[in-house]
């Protein structure tokens, strides 16, 4: 039985180097309008982040067959682990995992489809409603720049919607130099 639960678990992990991942994106960026005022800064922000609220978002089609593999080969472990010593019997792997319904074990593996269930589709939704905030700030004249290592690093120690992290933020995006140097093609 030890064999085939590693063959699943091996099996799983190339499935897993297969899905999407949002780690291929590029570097952080941030949109940007030389020589913006803060107040109208913080207003375009405010306004194409309201904006967002009405975009539908769906999951890729992409994102939907890679669960729906990875809960397939889940159920395959999972019923290979409680199918016994014996030559594999789904029926009777099935009717094991009935005698398991404790709290770990319902827990471990609700936590592990679950948990990748939502890092995913957080992903697509993620994704869909940042293009959609950054077309309206195209539409109110930004550009995309990347941000350098050390600008990231200043961000990360401001609280997210604060008025020191807008102010920051605003430092950088309307500087024409920062821009000139650091601005994006879009393709």
């Amino acid at each position: 039985m030890m064999r085939r639960t590693m063959g699943s678990m091996m099996a799983l992990m190339a499935l897993m180097a297969l899905m999407p991942s949002a780690a291929i994106a590029g570097p952080p960026t941030s949109c940007a309008r030389a020589g913006v005022s803060l107040a109208d800064y913080a207003d375009d922000a405010g306004a194409c982040a309201a904006a967002t609220q009405s975009v539908a978002v769906t999951m890729r089609p992409e994102t939907t067959r890679a669960l729906d593999a990875l809960s397939s080969a889940e159920l395959v472990m999972i019923l290979r682990q409680y199918g016994g010593d014996s030559e594999f019997s789904p029926l009777m792997a099935a009717a094991n995992i009935g005698m398991h319904h404790d709290a770990a074990n319902v827990a471990r593996r609700t936590a592990n489809f679950g948990g990748k269930y939502e890092a995913m589709t957080r992903s697509d939704v993620r994704a869909q409603l940042q293009a959609a905030l950054d077309q309206c700030l195209v539409e109110r004249g930004y550009v995309r720049i990347a941000l350098t290592d050390a600008q990231v690093r200043g961000l990360a120690k401001l609280k997210r919607g604060t008025a020191e992290r807008t102010a920051y933020l605003h430092a950088i995006d309307s500087d024409p130099a920062v821009i000139a140097a650091q601005r994006l093609v879009e393709e």
